[in-house]
């Protein structure tokens, strides 16, 4: 069901399905938006804006705390659909709505220290800066992190003054009805959040509308991308771009082979590899010692208890023939498989773990593999290591594990990375720091504590006295 205006209606476009990727059963059955219900939903939004944009702080506060509550009071629930649509691991459900519940404290600091009201009084004059509403924001959901990453950016909106049209990923309706129903029950006004499902011609009418001001998107490079075409040249629409990454993990100058084992694993296959920050290349010194790494790694990608731990069923079929497909193009260009990722039978989108040589390609291979695939890269120094991680067009995230400081001071500022961590997963991330990355990775709009920065334009004034 779409939510439209503070009623729920039937789509009238064409008919969808929710599936279970652990057994490919149907979980939910529903119709896209038409272009209808799109223009409703818009008008909706903007008759709502005024009333909203003109309550207080305190008051929008209110709102948004009532639904942070009824999140902590149903996390089983939310936790359990979450599983259920993307597949994940019971553990990894239970992360994202931890994060998601924690998303309140880190938005509201950020208004404080990043938008919000500040003055200045002199004897002679007097500054202030204030922070506005931008008017309608489009927010474009992801389906690995359904809850977590879209109420990232419908929360700082609400607080501003925004109202929010929402479209999730046509692959996660069901959670994000379910997050529709919470903010409803949270007393959240008639249009101020509008949901509408559709594929890509939904995104491509509301981004176009003349109405949206802010559009903030999360996803794959390519979407971005035409998101970005649409809007060319509207001047007036922010566009806030959170895409993929080609994100290496370096290991330097440490023989703690068990610590840097368990970094490097749960870097590329938490969430079955399906994280725009999983590691993708795993750069290892060409000698003994870098060897003895990638041994310890193929011998657990063997051991069910830690894959188990990790690895659920891939989103789709589709996304599962890509993976392959992709596999299949590196080894055509000169990749050695050390394990192969293979498709097992039986029900559900799984695909096992895979781990490449990529040493000696032939050509350039720069795609975003959105899977459980680590590629392999061995290099002679700690130079050609920061060169192969900047052998990208991306530039998300990046690791090194290392025992050496001064190294990590040289590779922190030689990496073309938004996020970079030192003997930390390149997953992790702190919601209080912002988040996002450069070239193909994003459009310099980070996420995170940063996510205020675009729901709201300043305004600044200076007065005297005559």
């Amino acid at each position: 069901m779409n939510y439209i205006g503070g009623n729920w209606e039937k789509g009238l476009g064409a008919t969808y399905a929710s599936i279970n990727p652990r057994n490919e059963t149907i979980l939910w059955e529903g119709n896209y938006a038409s272009k209808t219900q799109i223009k409703s939903a818009i008008d909706c939004a903007s008759k709502a804006h005024s009333k909203w944009s003109s309550l207080s702080f305190k008051e929008r506060l209110e709102i948004i705390k009532n639904f942070y509550n009824l999140l902590e009071k149903n996390a089983q629930t939310v936790s359990e659909i979450i599983t259920l649509e993307t597949g994940k691991v019971g553990h990894d459900a239970e992360s994202e709505v931890s994060a998601a519940r924690a998303k309140l404290k880190n938005v509201l600091d950020a208004y404080e220290d990043r938008t919000g009201a500040k003055k200045n009084v002199t004897n002679i004059m007097e500054t202030s800066l204030t922070h506005h509403s931008l008017g309608i924001v489009c927010v474009i959901g992801p389906f690995n992190f359904p809850l977590h990453l879209p109420n990232g950016q419908i929360t700082p909106s609400l607080l501003a003054g925004n109202t929010v049209i929402f479209k999730p990923s046509e692959s996660t309706p069901l959670i994000s009805e379910y997050m529709m129903m919470l903010w409803e029950e949270a007393g959240i006004p008639k249009g101020v959040i509008n949901l509408l499902h559709g594929k890509k011609w939904v995104v491509q009418n509301l981004v176009k509308h003349s109405k949206i001001k802010g559009i903030f998107f999360t996803g794959g490079y390519d979407a971005g991308r035409s998101i970005h075409a649409s809007v060319s040249g509207e001047i007036d629409k922010l566009v806030a771009l959170e895409l993929g990454g080609i994100n290496p993990i370096v290991v330097w100058n440490t023989n703690k082979i068990k610590q840097v084992k368990n970094i490097i694993l749960e870097s590329a296959f938490i969430s079955t590899g399906q994280r725009c920050t999983c590691a993708r290349k795993l750069i290892l010194p060409k000698n003994k010692y870098g060897k003895k790494i990638l041994d310890s790694i193929k011998k657990d990608l063997s051991d069910p208890r830690i894959t188990n731990h990790f690895l659920g069923p891939l989103i789709s079929n589709e996304a599962r023939l890509k993976v392959i497909s992709q596999q299949k193009k590196l080894k055509k260009i000169g990749a050695r498989i050390i394990k192969e990722s293979k498709v097992p039978k039986g029900k559900g989108f799984f695909i096992t773990p895979g781990l490449i040589d990529s040493t000696n390609l032939k050509e350039r291979f720069d795609e975003e593999i959105f899977g459980p695939i680590l590629q392999v890269h061995f290099v002679g120094s700690f130079s050609e290591a920061i060169d192969e991680a900047n052998n990208t067009k991306f530039g998300l995230a990046a690791s090194l594990i290392s025992d050496s400081r001064p190294l990590f001071d040289e590779f922190h500022s030689s990496i073309n990375s938004g996020l970079v961590n030192f003997n930390a997963t390149t997953t992790g991330a702190s919601g209080a720091l912002p988040f996002g990355g450069v070239g193909k990775s994003g459009n310099y709009r980070p996420a995170g504590f940063y996510a205020a920065d675009f729901c709201a334009w300043p305004k600044s004034s200076v007065l005297k006295k005559l």
